[in-house]
């Protein structure tokens, strides 16, 4: 009897528990992160076009993959909602990676018990669901990725080619697969398939396509990446370098992002599988270690791949968001690392399980409290949005000054009508000659080592000024968000 068969009458428990909280989410809580509102603008516009047959395969190319908007797009040809379209979109990917967990854990360790408890782990992690319910990314990416590990746990090398595909569509760390799935399918197999690589360079060679057809150059979406890299290090110089600060704050973000006893045990799954090689003097494993090297090499890839961008400045700040592919890829691995360490040693069993427990509920408390705090900022942000919305006039050739980008993409004002730092000059003469030039009437204030006005006005907040009037300040105590909108006399 297949595994999918035996499982039938878990389905409608699993497809609840992991659905209706992420789609609950996809309504009722904001974004978890501001390029959510630039992924939603671009959705809308692509489904504006893909309605108006008006749309261009050139249409495609911007600063990120296109597959998750493209699927965005579509559906909110059904929905009728940028906003909701996206969100939703990412909760279905968040609940079918939920399942797919399910299954990995399953074929690893062939223990329902363990399968049940790992989907529970993930289907009811507050960072999870948080993602789950954003338009971005992270959350799809994840979902074609678990499926290409499962499929190449089954042994399945087309599907898991074509997941792998979707998933280098959506984000380009899994172009990766290239590599990686022939490596597998020659481990298990000792062949290589044509056809399975010939699907995964699709999507490389498909971007570099519509970078040329958009630009005339096939590399400019990493030319313009590494454009707004240089500028992201020039404006916040304390990001520019290495420091213990930094090293501890990133870490300990992706530390409880990825969650200290999924980390500890996919370290500790590692060290059996060398140890077992070690043993057997032979790169040969047993069939129970070589099912689980799969796992452990996609997670290990992607947390080096992460790793070596940091510390290159690739990728200068490490948000809690990048934690999640590790976590979910990890979280079969803690199931299989754990009934081994009982296996081997069966005193230890119920130590480890509570030592698991006890980390995995304070990670989650941590997590729970960041989202809790994230909410509050966005309602100061939505509240000056809405004055925003409700005050501006857009029938005037007048624009407003704004270093926050999510008070922008909430205001529902047309993004033509901002202006913000990296365009502003850097003296106050200069600064109030290009506020009288632009027109600009309204001012969003934010202390932000990045923001142009927070530079040339460090008081600005407190002082009284000639040019300004202070409307309103919006301020969340946690996390701290402090905003002050200024009118321009």
């Amino acid at each position: 009897m297949s595994f999918l068969k035996f499982n039938r009458s878990a389905w409608p428990t699993l497809l609840i528990v992991s659905a209706l909280p992420r789609i609950l989410g996809a309504f009722f809580l904001p974004n978890a992160f501001g390029d959510a509102y630039v992924y939603i603008r671009d959705i809308g516009s692509l489904s504006t076009k893909i309605s108006t047959g008006s749309f261009r395969l050139s249409d495609l190319f911007g600063f990120w993959l296109p597959l998750y908007q493209l699927i965005a797009a579509a559906v909110n040809l059904i929905v009728r909602n940028g906003f909701y379209s996206g969100k939703i979109v990412s909760a279905l990917f968040g609940a079918g990676s939920c399942l797919f967990v399910y299954f990995i854990t399953f074929e690893l360790t062939k223990s329902l018990k363990a399968s049940w408890l790992i989907f529970l782990l993930l289907a009811l992690n507050p960072l999870h669901i948080f993602y789950s319910a954003s338009a971005m990314t992270d959350v799809p990416h994840a979902f074609f990725v678990l499926g290409a590990l499962y499929f190449v746990l089954k042994q399945k090398w087309v599907a898991a080619a074509i997941f792998a595909a979707l998933a280098g569509l959506t984000r380009v760390e899994s172009w990766m697969f290239i590599a990686l799935l022939p490596l597998f399918q020659l481990v298990k197999e000792r062949r290589v398939s044509a056809l399975t690589v010939a699907i995964m360079i699709i999507p490389p060679l498909f971007w570099f396509y519509v970078s040329w057809q958009a630009t005339g150059n096939w590399l400019a979406c990493f030319q313009q990446r590494q454009q707004y890299l240089d500028w992201l290090l020039r404006m916040n110089p304390a990001i520019a370098r290495l420091s213990l600060i930094n090293i501890l704050r990133d870490g300990a973000t992706l530390l409880v992002s990825t969650d200290t006893a999924v980390m500890a045990a996919c370290i500790t799954a590692a060290c059996f599988v060398a140890r077992e090689c070690w043993k057997l003097q032979s790169p040969r494993l047993s069939e129970e270690e070589g099912l689980i090297l799969p796992p452990l090499v996609v997670f290990f890839a992607f947390f080096g791949l992460l790793l070596v961008a940091y510390l290159t400045h690739q990728q200068p700040i490490i948000f809690p968001r990048y934690g999640l592919i590790l976590f979910t890829l990890g979280l079969p691995v803690l199931a299989w690392t754990f009934l081994k360490i009982r296996e081997r040693h069966p005193t230890w069993g119920r130590r480890v399980l509570v030592c698991i427990i006890v980390i995995c509920s304070l990670d989650a408390s941590i997590e729970l409290v960041g989202a809790v705090g994230t909410v509050n900022q966005y309602r100061a942000q939505r509240r000056v949005a809405d004055y925003l919305h409700d005050h501006f006039d857009q029938n005037s050739n007048t624009r407003i000054f704004c270093d926050e980008g999510t008070v922008q993409a909430l205001s529902g004002i047309p993004s033509e009508r901002f202006l913000n730092s990296a365009a502003a000059p850097k003296s106050q003469t200069e600064f109030f000659n290009f506020v009288s030039e632009k027109e600009i009437t309204y001012l969003v204030f934010i202390k932000r080592s990045d923001s142009t006005p927070a530079q040339l006005f460090p008081d600005f907040e407190s002082k009284e000024t000639e040019r300004f009037d202070l409307i309103m300040y919006s301020y969340s105590d946690f996390l701290p968000m402090d905003i002050w909108l200024y009118q321009v006399r």
